[in-house]
């Protein structure tokens, strides 16, 4: 579980610590699949998840962790 995403002033929060390096992972996306990414819903709340979930992805590649 992610207690430090749990509710929205908590995605919010994040968000805004750490744009740079979610706009970083969102360009590096939109690059490697050629797709412009869809949010759906609440901004800061959709790029906290996807940078959370993107981060945790590319560790588990580079640990080479099967998931």
């Amino acid at each position: 579980m992610v207690s430090e995403l749990t509710y929205y002033v908590d995605t919010h929060k994040f968000y805004d610590t750490h744009y740079a390096e979610i706009e970083e992972l969102r360009e590096a996306y939109e690059t490697q699949t050629g797709q412009t990414l869809t949010i759906d819903g609440d901004l800061k709340n959709f790029m906290s998840w996807f940078a959370f979930e993107t981060v945790a992805y590319n560790l588990t590649n580079e640990l080479g962790v099967e998931i």
